[in-house]
């Protein structure tokens, strides 16, 4: 494994594990220590996205993800409260919402660009279908930004149970429905 990759992972599991490092690290850091390590954590992963060539990485997601991971450390910086910390899987939502929203506006979608990595010479029918299911991902990221932003004035224990496992849940099922419906629908316009 090449030191990019390796970063790529080891970055990829701080964030993933974002919620409960966040949960646990407040009750022995001040929350100014924390921003401070994931300023670090989005240079890092910036850096392995940017370097790393055979990912067929997407450079404006890139510049989303350093904004999103930025505007929360000057949050956190600024006020020297944890509220930037807890914002960031709201910030992350909406930094998806409008990445994949402005594909709709600026063609190919992100699922297209996703869907032609696997077969290039997509019918006009398929790129209607990656259409849809870019606006569904839309909708996807505004409501679980929406709950998100509710369990921070909720509990510290809800942020972390939403945003570091219901939320993964969620994900995994909006994944395995489209995939199901995807077949279905492969299904139905081959008859």
């Amino acid at each position: 494994m090449t030191r990019t990759a390796l970063l790529r992972v080891g970055t990829g599991l701080l964030f993933l594990l974002y919620p409960f490092l966040i949960y646990l690290g407040l009750q022995e850091f001040q929350p100014r220590v924390l921003a401070g390590l994931l300023l670090i954590a989005t240079v890092l992963r910036f850096v392995a996205t940017k370097h790393d060539k055979s990912a067929n990485n997407d450079t404006g997601m890139s510049l989303y993800w350093i904004a999103t991971g930025t505007l929360a450390v000057i949050i956190t910086f600024v006020t020297g409260s944890k509220l930037g910390l807890f914002l960031y899987p709201l910030l992350v939502n909406l930094a998806l919402f409008t990445f994949f929203a402005i594909s709709l506006f600026h063609p190919p979608t992100v699922i297209e660009r996703l869907a032609r990595r696997q077969r290039p010479d997509l019918p006009e029918k398929a790129i209607a279908y990656t259409r849809k299911v870019t606006q569904a991902w839309c909708l996807f990221f505004l409501l679980n930004g929406g709950v998100s932003a509710i369990t921070i004035f909720h509990s510290e224990a809800w942020w972390m149970l939403y945003n570091g496992f219901i939320a993964y849940i969620l994900i995994g099922l909006m994944l395995v429905g489209e995939y199901l419906i995807r077949r279905k629908v492969m299904r139905h316009s081959n008859d």
